[in-house]
């Protein structure tokens, strides 16, 4: 009977010590980690509107959209740059067909495909999303 109660409170010591432990971990490590994400400042500049014919010639694409980056630099280089940005998408959105555009995962495509043109014209990767605000095939 001694030996059980020897295995038992060690059974329980071992228990009560990972909950201690587990506990600091997550206050100390991982809750750090997410304040550290939430403190990222981030700057958004509106690309204006687009329409453009898609490869369907009877159907259409209007969308204004705004890019979202960390480097408050970059938004004199989208100003700069805004003609070459504007003209690249249009050339990006007139290959398109209605079809590749119209489901959410044609449209999360499309928003790849973008911050990708625009890293490229403005040769930095800190663009963190782009933002459709309004978005219409017709």
């Amino acid at each position: 009977m001694n030996t059980k109660k020897i295995i038992l409170y060690g059974i329980i010591g071992f228990l009560l010590s990972g909950v201690f432990f587990g506990s600091a971990f997550y206050f100390l490590v991982m809750r750090n980690n997410t304040n550290a994400v939430q403190s990222v400042k981030t700057y958004e500049y509106p690309l204006g509107d687009f329409t453009a014919n898609l490869s369907n010639v009877r159907t259409y694409f209007k969308s204004s959209i705004v890019v979202e980056t960390t480097n408050k630099k970059l938004i004199d280089t989208f100003q700069e740059k805004n003609a070459e940005i504007r003209d690249q998408i249009i050339k990006n959105l007139i290959t398109k067909k209605p079809d590749e555009l119209l489901t959410a995962e044609g449209q999360e495509n499309l928003r790849t495909e973008i911050k990708v043109i625009i890293s490229k014209i403005v040769e930095a990767d800190e663009i963190t999303n782009i933002y459709f605000i309004d978005y219409i095939i017709q």
